[in-house]
């Protein structure tokens, strides 16, 4: 959405996508005045700026500031739900999002001096920003374009709170000790069950944790990383598609042609060394 649609100056694009599959990536691009801030509600994505890769999951923030080249790095804009949105950076006395210009300044200067581009959100994030979605097709509100505004000031305020804590983005002991155990088991069969198991939690307590600390549930973790391994064995060359496919635990050679295009967007048979193309 423009800022037309949102009615408010300093936002000059708000949109949001909920990709099934995968779909081209974003080319190298950069917005001159504007800060970009995107916030992956669910799935994976990749970005990169200044030559470095983010790798983001669910909850988290990736932002880039004026005139930064970035893109998602010759990769796809992977399958899962996304947010984005581009703000002015206020000239002179310019308002921000109806702030008095000198709080309008400080806001904008604590974020155009986070320490990284990549930092862990919070939920209450998504919850401001379906509320200005819903507001923005609420074309009789008198107080439309007061409420974007206002949930678009307490999304950067978490922003920049989220941005100054210094924690890491890896998971807890005992899950990076189970994402472990996938990497190394990815040719057997894996049940949620016995992961919860070795976890030392219930089923439902492993699925609603896994989720919150990762970024995806359990099951869909396992076969991203299945077809991560896919398409390592698929450059390495030697194996055809379908024997990768049952190696890997696939019921068929078609099934696994389905899951990779949804996370690659790509036939696995288009991963193969070009002298080496056998099905």
């Amino acid at each position: 959405m423009m800022p037309e649609q949102t009615g408010v100056p300093s936002l000059l694009m708000l949109g949001r996508y909920n990709h099934l599959s995968a779909r081209a990536g974003l080319s190298r691009h950069a917005h001159s005045g504007a800060i970009e801030i995107c916030f992956l509600v669910k799935g994976r994505q990749t970005y990169e700026v200044n030559g470095h890769q983010y790798q983001l999951r669910g909850g988290d923030v990736f932002f880039t500031r004026p005139n930064e080249m970035h893109s998602t790095g010759r990769l796809p804009e992977e399958k899962g739900v996304l947010y984005w949105l581009i703000l002015r950076v206020p000239r002179g006395r310019q308002a921000f999002l109806g702030l008095p210009p000198t709080q309008g300044r400080a806001l904008i200067n604590e974020l155009l001096h986070l320490r990284s581009h990549h930092f862990r959100g919070v939920w209450a994030m998504k919850t401001l920003l379906d509320e200005c979605m819903v507001a923005c097709h609420d074309l009789r509100s008198p107080l439309r374009e007061t409420l974007i505004a206002n949930r678009i000031c307490a999304f950067l305020l978490h922003m920049v709170a989220g941005g100054q804590k210094v924690l890491g983005l890896d998971s807890s002991v005992s899950l990076h000790n189970i994402v472990e155990y996938i990497a190394q088991h990815l040719t057997e069969t894996l049940t949620i069950r016995d992961l919860a198991a070795q976890a030392g939690l219930s089923v439902s307590r492993f699925k609603i944790r896994f989720k919150a600390e990762l970024g995806v549930p359990p099951a869909e973790f396992i076969l991203r990383a299945k077809i991560e391994e896919a398409q390592h064995r698929l450059a390495r060359g030697g194996q055809t598609v379908t024997e990768i496919a049952y190696a890997l635990g696939f019921p068929s050679s078609q099934y696994f042609a389905t899951v990779f295009k949804r996370f690659t967007g790509q036939h696995p048979s288009a991963q193969l060394p070009r002298h080496k193309t056998r099905r």
